[in-house]
């Protein structure tokens, strides 16, 4: 049955050319025929194009329509989205409190944008105190001297706050690369001291609000890798709880941890 159909619509295309064709046909096939167009000379006159036939046209329509490619909305070196960690190390100064000390951490995100990423945090900022008394001194074999010293007390400060942030950089082809950017979280601050004159130690712990803002510049590597320096300012407030014994009381206990620092480290994409 499939045959027959398409027996059919091959007549019916060629049956228009061959009676255009008419006496023109040489061969031995019979006049009329659809194979007798196989050889058709040169008419003298020109001829009247022949009508075109619905079924050839239907049959030559492409079912399938063309497909188009709909690029995603962003690609970074053949990937969409490409996570950016950067781990650093340096120092932070609080103004109110302590003294200078080791400050360290990790960001990683995706790149919502080349110029834009988000993410989160953990920095590590750690500083530690002794108070010693020299109490003798004696020599050493082949020369010298030593001193001994006995620690007093010993006491080391501990903060960890957690952001989430924003960073907003400059175009990658440049030289030199500017950033800056903002994170809001919470930290805590861990405090610990022993006195050794008295035998007795203090543990505390305190938490409450954190933000940070940086500026800094990237110098490219290669790749997505870069080596950074930055700027920045730590704002935090944390505090706790004491139950007062003697007064029945609870009052709360504030320190404040608001100082700068810098911070330098590398920053890599995949």
């Amino acid at each position: 049955m499939r045959n027959t159909i398409w027996l059919v619509t091959l007549a019916a295309a060629l049956v228009p050319a061959a009676a255009i064709a008419g006496p023109g046909v040489s061969g031995s096939l019979p006049e009329g025929s659809p194979l007798a167009m196989a050889i058709v000379e040169p008419a003298s006159a020109p001829l009247a194009e022949p009508a075109l036939n619905p079924s050839v046209i239907a049959l030559s329509t492409p079912l399938v329509a063309p497909i188009r490619y709909r690029p995603r909305a962003y690609r970074e070196r053949g990937r969409v989205m490409p996570t950016t960690w950067q781990l650093h190390a340096g120092f932070f100064d609080p103004t109110d409190n302590f003294s200078t000390g080791f400050y360290g951490g990790f960001r990683a995100g995706p790149q919502i944008d080349p110029n834009v990423q988000i993410g989160a945090g953990v920095d590590w900022w750690h500083k530690s105190q002794s108070q010693t008394v020299n109490i003798d001194t004696g020599p050493l074999p082949g020369g010298g001297t030593t001193e001994r010293q006995l620690e007093l007390s010993h006491s080391s400060a501990d903060l960890i706050p957690i952001l989430a942030f924003v960073q907003f950089s400059g175009d990658e082809n440049m030289s030199v690369i500017p950033y800056a950017g903002a994170g809001l979280g919470y930290a805590w601050l861990f405090l610990h001291a022993d006195d050794f004159q008295t035998g007795t130690s203090f543990d505390a712990t305190y938490g409450g609000f954190a933000w940070q803002g940086w500026a800094g510049v990237g110098i490219p590597l290669n790749g997505q890798s870069r080596l950074v320096g930055e700027v920045f300012y730590n704002g935090t407030e944390v505090g706790r709880d004491v139950d007062d014994v003697f007064l029945g009381a609870t009052y709360r206990e504030i320190v404040k941890m608001n100082g700068v620092g810098a911070r330098f480290g590398m920053s890599w994409g995949f």
